[in-house]
């Protein structure tokens, strides 16, 4: 099970390379919104690439810069990065990206996902005054995509309240969960 761990990566820029064609393929684009959907996939995909691949260094900048942890057992290891990213990324998204297809209101959280997700990198960038892995993609293609199409989402729907409520918490859930486990794996390391 060391391969996947150490090379799932590598595979995102295939991936994204599919999910594109697929999203050109069936995806209708005369709904603007739900193509948007679709394409927040290969884009966090390309995300993944950027910080887990080439240039990667995203798990030794979170455990040196967040966690201060210069040798020994990283909070955040290559297993914990695949278990966050893989089920999130190539499975929760997927499904409510075609969910999207019945009702696009299931397809809200996910360009908030991006955005909430792009803006840790940049909020880390300026505190730190350095790049971090994810920072490219985050600003050239993460974040305007993602306001564009919560944009187009707000102008030619009315979305109730309580499903943009629930879009949020499920980001905030969402990101709970990536964040926790390596939390928790600090404080075992340092305790």
């Amino acid at each position: 099970m060391k391969w996947p761990y150490k090379n799932w990566a590598k595979l995102c820029i295939v991936l994204s390379i599919i999910v594109v064609i697929i999203s050109l393929l069936y995806v209708k684009t005369n709904n603007i919104i739900l193509f948007l959907i679709w394409i927040q996939i290969p884009i966090y995909l390309l995300h993944q690439f950027e910080e887990h691949s080439w240039p990667g260094g995203f798990k030794r900048f979170v455990n040196t810069e967040i966690f201060n942890v210069k040798n020994g057992e990283y909070p955040l290891n290559d297993k914990t990065i695949f278990w966050i990213n893989v089920p999130i990324i190539w499975i929760l998204m997927p499904i409510f990206a075609a969910l999207s297809f019945y009702n696009l209101f299931f397809g809200l959280w996910i360009p908030i996902f991006a955005v909430f997700n792009s803006l840790t990198h940049v909020i880390g960038a300026i505190v730190k005054r350095k790049y971090n892995p994810g920072l490219f993609v985050s600003v050239v293609l993460g974040i305007p995509v993602a306001i564009y199409t919560l944009w187009l989402f707000y102008t030619l729907m009315n979305i109730p309240l309580m499903v943009t409520l629930l879009s949020i918490l499920v980001v905030l859930l969402l990101h709970l969960a990536i964040i926790i486990p390596a939390v928790r794996t600090s404080k075992i390391n340092k305790g």
